[in-house]
């Protein structure tokens, strides 16, 4: 008998084990530090989470052979928020292959996004395969990179920080909630409730440190667990992070790091900028917009009241993954609206050609749109890296 739906409760331990097996079975044969998915994410497989209602099976027999995670949360922006489903654990087992499990099991999410609402939707993995399911590379990122060596100029050759980084635990509640309020500090992130912050900063093996001058909090960075990389790094004061980041460099034993941060994110995007040893720009990550109205509205919106956009009004017809969409983006100073209309479009848009043209790093089509929409896209979609899934 098949069986198609969300995984039962009481499937959970049989469901960690598959996953484990088809993504881990032959790594953790010679790995020194073997992987499972409980360690890699404990804020999504940790029994509290329920990992079994989030994903959607394929079962044979009560045997599972194939799971997709769909990982609801939601993100804040400049007082909106947005409907997130983030896709994880694609798996088929071996024995499955070729059947088209898994474009079952992932158009059953897709399915669940639509019905609930979803307005993005965010993934890793290849951009090829994904594509025929409405994923793109989607947002903007800025990679900064930093060493010692770098430091040495700005801080001086002999300069030791007297800062010092102290590993945190759960019973630190004072200093999530801290990291907490340093992570909202923009008005621009994916809700992080205290009841789960701390798994949430140790995702994919990372390990959280709070810093300290003395006694005064000043930041904190989490770093791989069997790695000299660091993931997030945050400062109360942003002149402070050449200082954290030593601290970093001295817990991991690196001589260097790279850190992620957003565009609007423009006091660490300056600072890091004049004192880093080398800078890149990339795609935030796979993306798929479901809900383009609300989405452009919320996205444009911030970054109006960041910069000064061009006013005027366009017209775009859309055929999207989750429907067609004829909208009309207006912006008026500050004032961004989004509506539906009947009107004739400027332009129309497969789904794939929408998504490179409001979001993707490179797009022709935003060449041919007049001057006063020409800084409105790509629109400045980060998610950080501990938030997804």
């Amino acid at each position: 008998m098949i069986y198609e739906g969300r995984c039962k409760k009481e499937d959970t331990k049989q469901l960690i084990e598959v996953l484990d097996e088809v993504f881990f079975s032959e790594d953790n044969k010679t790995a020194e530090h073997p992987i499972h998915f409980l360690e890699l994410l404990p804020k999504l497989y940790k029994d509290k989470y329920d990992p079994a209602y989030n994903n959607f099976i394929i079962a044979e027999d009560g045997v599972i052979k194939s799971a997709v995670g769909l990982y609801p949360f939601r993100m804040k922006v400049c007082g909106a928020e947005l409907k997130v489903g983030g896709i994880g654990n694609v798996a088929v087992t071996k024995d499955s292959r070729k059947k088209g499990y898994m474009v079952k099991t992932l158009n059953m999410c897709l399915d669940q996004m639509k019905a609930d609402g979803t307005d993005v939707s965010i993934l890793g993995g290849d951009r090829q395969r994904y594509g025929y399911f409405g994923y793109e590379p989607f947002g903007l990122n800025y990679n900064f990179s930093i060493s010692r060596r770098s430091m040495s100029h700005t801080k001086g050759a002999d300069y030791k920080t007297p800062f010092r980084a102290v590993k945190l635990t759960p019973a630190d509640t004072d200093d999530l909630a801290k990291i907490k309020a340093l992570g909202e500090r923009n008005g621009i992130y994916a809700e992080r409730p205290m009841d789960s912050i701390f798994d949430i900063l140790c995702s994919w093996r990372n390990e959280p440190y709070s810093v300290y001058l003395n006694d005064e909090f000043k930041g904190y960075f989490s770093k791989e667990k069997y790695g000299g990389g660091v993931s997030e790094v945050f400062a109360v004061d942003v002149n402070d992070l050449q200082d954290i980041f030593l601290c970093a460099l001295d817990v991991t034993g690196s001589d260097g790091l790279d850190i992620d941060a957003a565009p609007y994110d423009t006091q660490v995007c300056d600072y890091m900028a004049k004192v880093c040893r080398g800078s890149d720009f990339n795609h935030s990550e796979r993306v798929n917009v479901l809900n383009y109205r609300h989405f452009i509205e919320v996205m444009l919106s911030a970054k109006a009241s960041r910069l000064n956009l061009g006013s005027g009004s366009l017209v775009l017809f859309i055929h999207g993954c989750r429907q067609d969409e004829k909208i009309r983006i207006t912006v008026d100073g500050k004032k961004v609206t989004v509506e539906d209309t009947q009107d004739s479009p400027d332009f129309e848009f497969s789904h794939l050609d929408a998504m490179r043209f409001i979001g993707s790093i490179y797009s022709r089509h935003r060449d041919e749109v007049p001057a006063f929409a020409q800084n409105w896209f790509p629109l400045e979609f980060f998610c950080r890296g501990l938030d997804n899934v």
